[in-house]
């Protein structure tokens, strides 16, 4: 007799499963995260308050686009050129409401500073203009294959004196 509930029950599964529609191709995207403000603290060290939210579970982190130019930073020729702060311990994965996080642009690598999410490790100078994307990673289960997604641009600053 639990046998063939089992069995029932393995039948009902299968037919909910491959009736599923609910379903896309496209991308994941997330909302791009959002620059309140950047300070400078001497020799090329900036700190940023970022407001961002990590909805997904394959939520990679944050690429800094750094430019001349308005619009060489908020549209790169190449959105894999930029400078990278990947998910740490300090970058929560599960879904959260968004947050403040407080970044830092750094001449030199290491670990963030006290209280910082993450480092960007890079030598800017004032009058740079920088934009933020969110990176996922999207799987596509058709072909079995992965690449990454990025989001709109965030908002453009510069870097202060």
């Amino acid at each position: 007799m639990k046998l063939f509930f089992y069995f029932q029950l393995a039948i009902a599964i299968v037919g909910l499963v491959g009736s599923c529609t609910n379903y896309s191709a496209s991308k994941s995207k997330t909302a791009p995260p959002i620059i309140i403000s950047i300070a400078s603290s001497g020799s090329g060290i900036y700190t940023m308050v970022v407001r961002a939210q990590n909805p997904e579970i394959l939520f990679q982190g944050y690429r800094m686009y750094p430019s001349a130019t308005i619009k060489d930073s908020r549209t790169p020729a190449d959105l894999n050129v930029g400078f990278d702060c990947l998910r740490g311990t300090a970058l929560p994965i599960l879904p959260n409401q968004p947050i403040d996080y407080n970044f830092e642009i750094h001449p030199s690598g290491g670990a963030p500073s006290s209280g910082v999410a993450c480092r960007f490790q890079a030598s800017l100078s004032a009058g740079t203009y920088i934009t933020l994307r969110s990176i996922l990673f999207g799987i596509n289960l058709t072909s079995s294959s992965g690449s990454y997604s990025y989001s709109g641009p965030s908002n453009t600053v510069v870097l202060p004196p």
